[in-house]
């Protein structure tokens, strides 16, 4: 029986990203053990990176290890009970009255259609997400899904995990929205491309920039992050985009970039999308309203 004790706090930033990573390290030497996640010093879980700690754990159960959760507390039990994260792993679903969770999901790219319903439903319909056209919602959402697509594409994976959580009392109010995958990192795929050793940070901002690809030209395919949308709309809501692939971490917050180097490694990619809640301003398409904040 090996156990691993979960840290006080784990939050969407560097600190709980380097944690994730080191923990998919140490599970990746382990094999027909079992393991327990000890959430009994933890106070401060956040529950969109049940996305991340999904991906993990399916993984190590992939390796034929045995992997239980114990000592949650009642709060954060009642959360992750509310996502339907525990479901996933034998426990319970109760419903979610307030409707502050985002549900924990394992999907395939042949799932276009549900993931687009369900990025509709669950996040863009959000009674305090930014008011937006109906034109500048299904673009987003298509940005948003191009983020599934080129995780399944590019990381050649089976399936992509997604899970998010409104956080209503903080200043300001925002939702966080974490998609992850578990294929090849954008650095592997970057430096294969190029044919030379490129840092995570520096392949994660190469993919960002419009029209990049590592796709082969023959197919016709997005390439890229996708993410130019998604990034000018942040940038106008005052929210946030995080991605962690290998040991790259990049963040936009609002207007300003920054990188970080981690510790260690994340296999395949995770992309945090963070919106403003307290951002009263209406957003639409420039064909849709030309004198309004666009697109």
């Amino acid at each position: 029986m090996i156990k691993k004790e979960i840290p006080v706090k784990v939050s969407s930033n560097f600190e709980g990203y380097n944690y994730l990573s080191k923990l998919n390290k140490e599970l990746q030497l382990l094999d027909f053990e079992s393991i327990i996640l000890d959430f009994s010093q933890n106070t401060w879980f956040e529950a969109n990176l049940c996305a991340a700690l999904g991906a993990i754990i399916y993984e190590a159960n992939n390796r034929l290890n045995d992997i239980s959760i114990e000592g949650l507390a009642s709060r954060q039990k009642n959360i992750f009970s509310k996502n339907h994260f525990l479901a996933s792993f034998g426990g319970e679903k109760i419903s979610d009255n307030y409707a502050t969770t985002i549900k924990y999901r394992r999907n395939k790219l042949t799932d276009e259609k549900l993931i687009k319903e369900f990025l509709y439903s669950e996040l863009i319909r959000k009674p305090d997400f930014p008011k937006l056209s109906e034109g500048l919602k299904k673009e987003i959402i298509r940005s948003i899904f191009e983020i599934y697509s080129n995780a399944i594409i590019h990381g050649d994976c089976a399936e992509v995990y997604s899970c998010g959580q409104l956080y209503p009392t903080k200043t300001p109010p925002r939702i966080d929205f974490t998609i992850v995958d578990m294929g090849k990192s954008i650095k592997k795929n970057v430096c294969d491309f190029f044919g030379k050793e490129i840092s995570g940070i520096d392949s994660i901002k190469w993919a960002l920039k419009e029209n990049s690809t590592t796709k082969p030209i023959e197919k016709n395919i997005p390439g890229g992050l996708g993410l130019k949308l998604i990034c000018d709309f942040v940038k106008l809501n005052n929210g946030k985009i995080q991605i962690v692939s290998d040991t790259g971490c990049w963040q936009l917050n609002g207007n300003k970039e920054d990188s970080f180097v981690l510790n260690y490694p994340f296999p395949g990619t995770l992309v945090n999308l963070e919106f403003n809640l307290g951002d009263q301003s209406l957003y639409c398409l420039k064909e849709e309203e030309p004198e309004s904040i666009i697109f």
